[in-house]
């Protein structure tokens, strides 16, 4: 075969399929831009309609304001004719601006909320953090460690139901007895709920997998507490994160003679709190736990604030329906701002106290009733307006605990500062001392904590303790 022949051949059946290829591709980019121009003359159309029929709604106004004017003088004044242009005017304004009226239980989607619908707003935290212990057979503590990474989407389903999903990957360090340490990470699916937030009489309604209403702490995600740690008593009461189950939850905004803000909340929740619950019982549980609050809020001032709560948990603590545990909690808090807000200087005084009456398998010796106390208080001073320093006291026993037990106790005392770098970026260092009494004896540890926290994406609403 000529090869000369060949080449050339081989050549041109190239550049025709590339040809092709291109023309295809063109062909394609023309349809979609087609379809745009299509969308867009649709949409105009739709406009243009809307604009003639207020045209038509304004004229007809103009001609009820003319017969007006032509009636007579000395049954219409003009200062009366006046008023009612005005009137009309504000009417055709507000008509033309009001968007469609829907009922607040419609569930349907609508366009005044499909922007939201399409774009929920977004936001990730990092929580990164490093610490030293004096105890240098805690490896729990003496690492760096990614505390969490939180993905949190919301958005507003319809005018009366928002949505929230927040998911999280954690690394949790543990510490055995026997001072070895166990190191996991996962993700899990910390919030996914329905929040019906306009239902009569004053009601919300909450369904799906939500932080539980216990104290004030507990409902705090990790990255907005106001100290690197939680208090050692929620830990020993709820776990390492606090307490976050799956059921449904009914608020009620209680009408008052004082008209005081008097909020009662009921939680009917699954009892399986998860491996870390020191309390509920587990996927093996009876069903359901229940949770209640009762919180009372006023202004003492025009700068100043108290708020005073009251929560309730019942829940079986084991498989056998026998067990179960009674536990009470009391919260306090109390908020100062200056009053020039120039100066950027606030105060926050908040403690709570939890007490658990529950049943603990104790093996061969069969159930034990425990009772157990655990406490603990902070003030927190804004100096700055990115400033904020403040004091943490601890008291814990421990009502269950495979590592800990009844009768170990732990009091610490936690000095901390935290600087915001910008309001998307904080940093944190807290010191810890703590006084660690246990059946083998007692002992002494100091910690340091640092604390990074970044935010990425939409700006969340700042926690209750941030002044800004």
């Amino acid at each position: 075969m000529n090869v000369r022949i060949l080449l050339p051949g081989m050549v041109m059946a190239c550049l025709c399929l590339a040809a092709t290829g291109v023309a295809q591709d063109q062909g394609k980019k023309d349809d979609d831009i087609r379809e745009v121009l299509r969308t867009m003359n649709d949409r105009i159309d739709k406009l243009e309609r809307m604009h003639q029929e207020d045209q038509g709604k304004i004229k007809e106004l103009e001609s009820r304001l003319k017969q007006v004017e032509g009636g007579p003088a000395h049954k219409v004044p003009q200062a009366q004719v006046d008023a009612l242009k005005e009137q009309v005017k504000q009417e055709v304004t507000a008509e033309l601006a009001e968007p469609p009226k829907r009922s607040v239980y419609d569930l349907t989607s609508g366009a005044e909320g499909s922007g939201n619908l399409l774009n929920p707003q977004i936001t990730a935290f990092l929580d990164l953090g490093a610490s030293v212990s004096s105890r240098g057979r805690n490896k729990a503590l003496n690492r760096f460690n990614l505390r969490e990474v939180e993905l949190d989407l919301r958005a507003a389903i319809s005018p009366s139901v928002d949505g929230a999903l927040v998911l999280s990957l954690g690394e949790e360090i543990e510490s055995q007895r026997n001072g070895d340490v166990t190191i996991s990470r996962s993700v899990d699916v910390e919030e996914s709920y329905l929040d019906f937030h306009t239902l009569p009489y004053n009601l919300a309604l909450k369904i799906g997998k939500f932080r539980n209403a216990f104290g004030r702490n507990n409902q705090l995600h990790t990255h907005d507490l106001p100290q690197v740690t939680r208090p050692l008593a929620i830990q020993a009461f709820f776990g390492p994160e606090g307490v976050s189950t799956v059921g449904a939850s009914l608020s009620w905004l209680v009408p008052n003679p004082w008209d005081k803000y008097l909020e009662a909340t009921v939680q009917v929740i699954n009892a399986d709190g998860g491996a870390d619950s020191p309390i509920l019982g587990g996927p093996n549980a009876d069903n359901p736990a229940v949770v209640a609050h009762v919180k009372y809020f006023d202004d003492l001032t025009e700068t100043s604030s108290l708020e005073i709560g009251g929560s309730y948990l019942y829940t079986h603590t084991s498989s056998r329906s026998r067990f179960d545990a009674n536990v009470f909690g009391l919260d306090v808090a109390y908020q100062w701002d200056d009053p020039d807000p120039g100066k950027f200087r606030s105060l926050l005084l908040q403690g709570e106290a939890y007490w658990s009456d529950n049943d603990v398998e104790r093996g061969w010796f069969g159930p034990q009733r425990n009772h157990t106390f655990g406490t603990y208080a902070f003030a927190q001073y804004q100096f700055d307006q990115n400033w904020y320093v403040g004091l943490r006291g601890d008291y814990t026993g421990y009502p269950n605990s495979q590592t800990r037990r009844p009768s170990d106790q732990d009091v610490a005392v936690s000095p901390y500062v935290t600087w915001y770098l910008t309001e998307f970026l904080r940093t944190r260092l807290q010191y810890e001392h703590r006084w660690i009494d246990t059946t083998r004896g007692a002992g002494d540890e100091d910690a340091v904590f640092l604390q990074f926290t970044g935010v990425i994406g939409s700006h969340p609403p700042h926690p209750y303790w941030v002044r800004h």
